[in-house]
């Protein structure tokens, strides 16, 4: 008979493919695990690894047999949480993802302020990331653009379009205006976030639209940008969520006034996790939030 404890040890074993260190992670011996996955093996009536000398790797019935153990583990997350959901001890923990946690404050602070029992992780991630985090539910959530997150087996709502904008230092030759066009910036020095981040992925989409390379002087986090910009080192696209919480201050910004420079952002969960009420209020939260404003 099949046990809990072989799937489990199957599964540590299966994401590491490494003996030594799965029996670390799980404190028991070598011989114990090794002892367990050859009983799971004898169960199934098919070797789930391919062994060589010190090196094992799932065969093709592991990588098959694996989907279901997951499917598994994820029905007793979800029962677990459904009952917390009727208990006394309600789920009250949401986790989020996102590019960048500096723009969404104002939300999440009013979201605490109104629901004050509820926990809430953030963790700031790259695009690849954020997907994996909804695809192995190790995230409740994840906001970002509708072009960020691949849709299959997910699902989402729109929350808010975000307009684009030019931060310029004050003095810069474009400081005065109100709007510019993409192929007005061919020639400037750009800062750029780094490559993998969410932002740094629509940017590229805007240069590409527009038709040039961008020339770009320095790739950095978000924290850097606005002294640099302040400094005259380059100039920085930016979002309109940004400039609503003037996260490159001192310096200004500049509307883009092309039609294809509008962001749809909007927040995704993946629908096999079982949506608590904690989750339930924030995603309702979030989609009331931006509508309201």
């Amino acid at each position: 008979m099949i046990t809990l404890l072989q799937l489990k040890y199957f599964r540590q074993l299966a994401a590491t493919e490494h003996i030594t260190r799965t029996a670390r992670e799980l404190y028991i011996s070598q011989t114990a695990l090794s002892s367990m996955i050859i009983g799971l093996e004898k169960e199934l009536g098919t070797p789930l690894f391919e062994r060589s000398n010190r090196a094992i790797h799932l065969n093709e019935a592991g990588r098959l047999y694996l989907k279901y153990v997951d499917e598994v583990f994820l029905a007793l997350e979800n029962g677990r949480m459904a009952l917390n959901d009727i208990t006394e001890s309600k789920e009250r923990k949401i986790s989020i993802a996102m590019g960048s946690s500096l723009v969404w404050v104002p939300m999440i602070h009013t979201f605490h302020q109104k629901f004050p029992q509820y926990n809430i992780s953030q963790f700031n991630m790259s695009t690849t990331a954020l997907t994996a985090s909804l695809n192995d539910f190790s995230v409740d959530f994840v906001i970002a653009g509708v072009g960020d997150i691949p849709m299959a087996e997910l699902s989402y709502e729109p929350i808010k379009t975000d307009g684009i904008y030019l931060c310029v230092p004050k003095g810069h030759r474009l400081a005065d205006r109100e709007c510019v066009y993409m192929d007005e910036l061919c020639d400037e020095d750009f800062i750029n976030l780094q490559v993998g981040s969410p932002w740094r992925r629509y940017c590229d989409y805007l240069f590409e639209q527009a038709g040039y390379e961008v020339h770009s002087v320095l790739e950095c986090d978000y924290t850097m940008r606005a002294a640099l910009i302040e400094s005259g080192f380059g100039v920085s696209l930016t979002s309109a969520s940004a400039r609503e919480v003037d996260l490159l201050k001192p310096n200004r910004y500049i509307r883009i006034a092309d039609p294809y420079a509008r962001r749809e952002m909007a927040i995704f969960w993946n629908p096999r996790k079982y949506i608590s009420k904690a989750m339930t209020d924030f995603k309702q939260y979030c989609i009331s939030y931006y509508v309201a404003g």
